[in-house]
């Protein structure tokens, strides 16, 4: 569905597949390349061969005219930090990085997985776990925070978000950055943004994690007043203004059943824990749930904002879209 999207996105010609965050660069675009052929069921998709090994390959005529004749740019998983030492190193504006900025204004489309969805922005994550996140801060100990490719202005971007718990470090390197919003993007997910409107939709079964640090207020070990949103296929969000707006079809839905207790979670950024809980709060009378792991904890909640619904074409499935959920992050003192 996310490959499907996005080459009927993408401009007539060819849609470059850059493999430059694998140690294996050539390797990895020309199977990225398959993959979106077999999709296709043609040759439509070519391997562009920016490494991070050669960086004077971001200013070589031949190459840039590579990116230039693409209708799209797809960028293969691997380390982020490799794409941006390959196309835009030293943060210099290269003749590649300046040919995807013009590929973008002329209508056409660049995408990626993993850390192909990572470098979007600018700052981007290069690295870091939620916990070292939590306890060190932002630098190389905690959660590393790097020059990105800034095709996405709205936000950070994360990736692999829910099932590897990475809301930790998102939320910690909002803070550092003073960014709005953060978009943590699940497992076979995407985001379609529309850059004129600045609407952003959800393509996908797994969905997106939308953080607004608006509220946001920070003091020694906390990071208080977050608010979530978790979001499936269709869903949208103005990039803007922070605006989320359910997809065409849904329907709203009500707590039920009778007023119950807290929610306690006994693992903070375990596979799923997160959803788990959202899940659990929009669908039953659950006001709270809190997730804990040793001294770290999340405390969600929902409130007057809190709004949830469901596709009625899938009246039956297990998720729920939910908006204007409360997210305080904190370390207990003992």
């Amino acid at each position: 569905e996310v490959r499907q999207a996005f080459i009927e996105m993408c401009l007539p010609g060819p849609v470059g597949v850059i493999g430059a965050a694998s140690s294996d660069s050539a390797g990895s675009a020309l199977r990225g390349a398959s993959a979106l052929n077999d999709v296709v069921g043609g040759q439509l998709a070519v391997a562009l061969p920016f490494h991070s090994k050669e960086p004077t390959l971001a200013d070589d005529p031949a190459a840039v005219a590579m990116i230039e004749g693409c209708g799209g740019l797809w960028f293969m998983g691997g380390s982020q930090a490799r794409i941006v030492e390959a196309l835009r190193p030293d943060g210099r504006e290269t003749a590649a990085w300046l040919a995807c900025q013009a590929l973008l204004d002329r209508g056409g489309v660049i995408g990626g997985s993993s850390a192909g969805a990572a470098i979007m922005s600018d700052p981007m994550i290069r690295r870091g776990r939620s916990e070292s996140a939590m306890d060190l801060g932002v630098g190389e100990e905690g959660v590393e925070l790097g020059q990105g490719m800034g095709f996405f202005p709205w936000g950070l971007v994360d990736q692999h978000f829910l099932e590897r718990g990475r809301f930790g470090r998102t939320v910690v390197a909002l803070s550092e950055t003073g960014a709005r919003l953060g978009w943590g993007v699940d497992e076979d997910s995407a985001l379609v943004v529309n850059r004129a409107t600045g609407w952003v939709e959800v393509v996908g079964a797994s969905g997106l994690a939308l953080f607004d640090m608006s509220e946001l207020r920070v003091s020694a070990g906390r990071w208080d007043g977050v608010i979530l949103s978790l979001l499936g296929d269709g869903d949208r969000v103005n990039a803007l203004t922070g605006e989320v707006a359910a997809a065409l079809g849904s329907s709203a839905l009500a707590s039920s059943g009778s007023a119950q207790g807290e929610l306690v979670i006994e693992e903070l950024f375990g596979g799923g824990a997160l959803k788990e809980a959202v899940q659990k709060i929009v669908g039953t009378s659950r006001g709270s749930a809190l997730l804990r792991e040793g001294a770290r904890c999340a405390l969600l909640r929902s409130g007057a904002s809190t709004r949830a619904w469901r596709l009625a074409e899938d009246s039956a499935a297990e998720f729920t879209s939910a908006a204007g959920l409360q997210l305080d992050l904190y370390r207990m003192s003992y």
